[in-house]
């Protein structure tokens, strides 16, 4: 079998095939949410919960990952993670009562963290500087493309079909072709630097958590996220309940929004050699207070309608990809060992912060949803540009490699 090395270009695919696999396995079951809800007689809500299982089986998940990693290999781990992954989505097509599936989903959610983390913690083996900036860009584009096919694919399979069963045989047949490129890519990790003992992975947490630098950047791009992560959560009721698009146009306005963060990311790896400074993140948080403040004025003033609204969460999109990016790439150049449990840390507080964004929001569903989330959302702008100006003034740098 032929071994998929750094140095080939099908590298950063392979990667971001991997970390597309958490978008891919949400946005895929969506669709068929109302036929499992009838197949188990229950109501959509109660199918809604075994989002919350998924997710919380996702984020221990990414906790712990990526630090095994460091002890293990990153080849190893991700063998394990994908293979625990296909069995248990097997058994969720297999399920025989919702309490199994709600199980099922947990464990799901558990295993398919893997990709993700392992996935940027390889990047992060093989590059730094500016060439880590290009190669997440180049994983970022790929991977935003899961969002916007995910959906198509689940309806698709639901309403040819008219079973819930063939989301999940989707996503085994995916899980399948992740381990035959499991099997071929490279091992990234040295054993030489490796975490000589299981017992020294508790202690390469804390070294991650007293590491300034990383951890103010890891929360200011949590924060950051949680922007996107609220307009995300509010799209559905925003353009189908208030602005009454309907879902045809609905799904056009959000790809558009997903186009933008693609864009953000091509501009990214066009400029990596230019853009590897963290001081460019002024540029994209001062788009985004711009961007809050002009949806508050087109309300003001009663053009607030889908496609403003639409337009600015556009820029929203572009400049929170743009914002993170950086972010990430800053975070993981101030670390100098244990990747795996860096990245572990940095998912995990990321999407906990996100988490928090999309709980608050969630008990608004009025009018007023459109002004609220820009009201959050402007604030965890400013607190991810007050983070930023601490990393300035704590005179953190970074020992980048421009080779």
């Amino acid at each position: 079998m032929p071994t998929i090395t750094r140095n080939s270009k099908l590298f950063p695919v392979v990667l971001a095939i991997f970390a597309a696999l958490p978008p891919l396995a949400i946005n895929t079951y969506a669709p068929a949410i109302p036929l499992i809800a009838d197949n188990f007689g229950v109501t959509d809500a109660d199918v809604l919960a075994t989002f919350t299982t998924y997710f919380i089986g996702f984020s221990f998940g990414m906790l712990f990952w990526g630090a095994v990693s460091d002890k293990y290999g990153r080849k190893n781990i991700i063998l394990i993670g994908t293979f625990i992954y296909v069995i248990s989505t097997i058994l969720c097509s297999l399920s025989t009562s919702f309490k199994m599936l709600e199980s099922l989903r947990l464990i799901q959610g558990l295993s398919d963290s893997v990709g993700g983390v392992i996935a940027f913690s390889i990047a992060r083996d093989c590059y730094k500087g500016h060439k880590l900036t290009n190669m997440v860009a180049t994983i970022v584009i790929i991977m935003l493309v899961a969002p916007i096919v995910a959906p198509i694919i689940g309806t698709v399979l639901t309403y040819t079909t008219n079973t819930w069963q063939s989301s999940f045989h989707f996503l085994t047949l995916y899980g399948v072709i992740l381990l035959v490129f499991a099997l071929m890519i490279e091992e990234t990790l040295n054993k030489d630097n490796r975490q000589k003992s299981i017992k020294e992975i508790i202690p390469s947490y804390f070294s991650h958590l007293k590491n300034p630098g990383f951890m103010l950047a890891t929360i200011a791009s949590g924060m950051a996220w949680t922007v996107l992560f609220m307009y995300i959560a509010s799209a559905s009721i925003i353009y189908l309940k208030i602005y009454n698009t309907g879902p045809v146009l609905y799904c056009i306005y959000y790809a558009m929004a997903v186009i933008a963060s693609i864009m953000a990311n091509l501009l990214i790896k066009r400029l990596s050699s230019h853009v590897n400074s963290l001081k460019y993140t002024n540029i994209s948080i001062s788009l985004l207070i711009i961007c809050c403040l002009g949806l508050f004025i087109i309300s003001k003033f009663n053009l607030d309608n889908a496609l403003n609204y639409t337009i600015f969460m556009c820029i929203l999109c572009l400049s929170v990809s743009f914002t993170c990016t950086i972010l990430y790439s800053f975070s993981m150049n101030v670390v100098s060992h244990n990747f795996g449990t860096a990245n572990s840390i940095s998912n995990f507080l990321k999407n906990m912060i996100a988490g928090g964004g999309a709980l608050i929001i969630s008990y608004y569903h009025s009018t007023i949803l459109v002004n609220i989330v820009s009201f959050y959302q402007l604030l965890f702008i400013i607190l991810c540009m007050l983070l930023v100006l601490t990393i300035y003034q704590l005179k953190i740098k970074t020992s980048i490699d421009e080779d």
